[in-house]
């Protein structure tokens, strides 16, 4: 019988023994404590490994008034604290503050505290160590919906340690106070496109140069995609702009009433599985525009992170080979960019037709295909390195009626946040689940994942963070027997269950605003009727 092994980083083994422990919040759960003998600080920056210079996010707060954060002149803001970029004067109200500096998700927080007193000044070094270096072992970060900002996004992205950002909109960045035109952050590779355009709950990319507005689709050239008018359906835009192979589709609102209609149009290319109802400024408790989940009121801070999740396992069991995203969302504004994240590798075989390993993508161009073939992982904490039956997520394994696929898994993880558990789902069941002390404990063996029929398997990280859902996913791996994929009749009257109750909410609508709805309720009625058909033995 094949084993899965799953080697954990460092950064969560405790003294050498079996046991796991995540690093504290703080950073090995040491604090840095600053005392300025004056009224300003000057605060600097750097990695760890080599005491270079870094961009880092910095949040302020008052010690005496915890809850309300300190804004720093001359800084660009994100939400929640401020790049600090490199180093910068802290001219402060006198009185005790503390600080923390995040740096994304693959670097410790550093903590700590310091006075401001009326006269003198004073200097300090702060350095930030690094748990794990996703892009040198082959995984590069990307933020796949970024909301328009007037505040530096490279700088921004450079203080998340993030190397791609979609933008919805153009960005229109107010000057930055101590750098020139000629002077941008270091962080290679930085990409961003800003030809995203957000409608209803979708999303529509396309390469650089492609979307162009057109006063109508006659006056459209070639390379143009038309810009019709507000009142224009999410799924007539769907169906319009899905017919170009440039454009890539996503459903960035899981919960919207549309769902079920875009699904059935069969031009979807990604679903949101992290976005704006999780975020750092705010906790995200009810869905604002879309439909309810039924167990949202049983699921906590964590309820809308599980019924995305919940969403997307039935999407899976449907048959749909969907990668999933991550990103800000439109709606989170005052998140800092990257909090949502998707990694994403290309694969490289090691020994001729042996397993393969994760390789750094080389262009904007490359990391776009990986997203899209699903070779990724989405987070917002952990930081999974996953491989199965020696292939990166995204691959199909292929299979005749009679045999058994063994599939072995090997797994690297960092983790900032104590966890909750680790598991392996197949075909949308806890194939295995442990916490890290039991993992460890068992030395690190798994059983394997044995497939008998078609179907999927995804590997997962949940924290015990309260606020909200922090969670870790690697994209699906795919079985097929037969090149069929896994239809199940629980999950096809899941979508049917909810177009009807999408078709209950139109008939309320005006019959002449009723009419446009009905030929695409028509033609997902048809579809999921065709699906239900489909639906393979248990």
């Amino acid at each position: 019988m094949g084993k899965m092994k799953c080697r954990m980083d460092s950064a969560i083994m405790l003294l050498a023994a079996i046991l796991f422990h995540c690093a504290s919040h703080a950073g090995h759960g040491f604090t840095n404590k600053l005392l300025a003998a004056g009224g300003t600080l000057t605060v600097s920056v750097n990695d760890e490994s080599d005491e270079s210079p870094v961009i880092t996010r910095m949040v302020i707060q008052r010690a005496d008034a915890p809850d309300r954060r300190v804004s720093v002149r001359k800084t660009v803001p994100v939400g929640v604290g401020v790049v600090l970029d490199r180093s910068a004067d802290l001219n402060l109200p006198d009185g005790p503050y503390r600080f923390s500096m995040i740096r994304g998700p693959e670097y410790r927080i550093i903590t700590g505290n310091f006075a401001l007193e009326r006269t003198s000044l004073d200097e300090h070094s702060v350095s930030l160590p690094r748990m794990v270096h996703m892009i040198e072992e082959g995984w590069t970060s990307g933020d796949c919906c970024v909301p328009a900002s007037p505040y530096s996004l490279p700088l921004r992205m450079a203080s998340e340690d993030l190397h791609l950002a979609a933008v919805l909109g153009q960005m229109k960045a107010k000057p930055v106070a101590g750098r020139r035109d000629d002077d941008p952050p270091e962080n290679d590779p930085s990409w961003i496109n800003e030809n995203v355009t957000h409608h209803g709950g979708l999303l529509f990319y396309a390469p650089h140069a492609q979307i162009q507005t057109a006063p109508d689709a006659a006056a459209a050239t070639d390379s143009a995609i038309p810009e019709k008018a507000e009142f224009e359906l999410p799924v007539e835009r769907l169906v319009t702009w899905g017919a170009r192979d440039e454009v890539r589709i996503a459903i960035e609102n899981p919960f919207a009433w549309q769902v079920p209609v875009w699904l059935a149009s069969g031009k979807v290319d990604g679903f949101f599985l992290l976005g704006d109802w999780l975020r750092l400024d705010r906790r995200v408790l009810s869905v604002s525009d879309g439909r309810r989940p039924n167990d949202l009121q049983i699921g906590g801070n964590q309820a809308l992170g599980r019924s995305a999740e919940k969403i997307y396992w039935n999407l899976l069991d449907a048959g749909f080979k969907i990668p999933p995203l991550a990103g800000t969302g439109d709606q989170a504004r005052q998140t800092p960019v990257g909090y949502n994240r998707l990694y994403v590798a290309k694969p490289e075989r090691r020994y001729g037709n042996g397993p393969t390993r994760a390789t750094r993508v080389a262009s904007e161009t490359e990391w776009w295909n990986a997203a899209w073939k699903g070779q990724s992982v989405v987070t917002n904490g952990p930081l999974l390195r996953p491989l199965l039956g020696g292939e990166l997520p995204g691959h199909v394994f292929k299979a005749r009626p009679g045999e058994v696929l063994e599939l072995q898994a090997e797994l690297q993880l960092a983790v900032r946040d104590p966890v909750d558990y680790l598991e392996v789902i197949h075909n949308g069941k806890v194939h295995y689940s442990a916490r890290l002390d039991e993992f460890a404990k068992a030395g690190g063996m798994l059983p394997p994942v044995n497939a008998k029929e078609s179907g999927w398997v995804t590997i997962r990280v949940v924290t015990l963070h309260e606020d909200h859902f922090r969670a870790a996913m690697s994209a699906p791996w795919y079985i097929e027997f037969e090149g069929q994929p896994r239809i199940k009749a629980k999950a096809v009257e899941f979508f049917r269950e909810w177009l009807g109750d999408y078709e209950d909410r139109l008939k309320r609508l005006p019959p002449q605003e009723l009419q446009k709805h009905v030929p695409y309720i028509r033609a997902a009625r048809q579809f999921w009727s065709r699906r239900a058909a489909q639906v393979t033995p248990d």
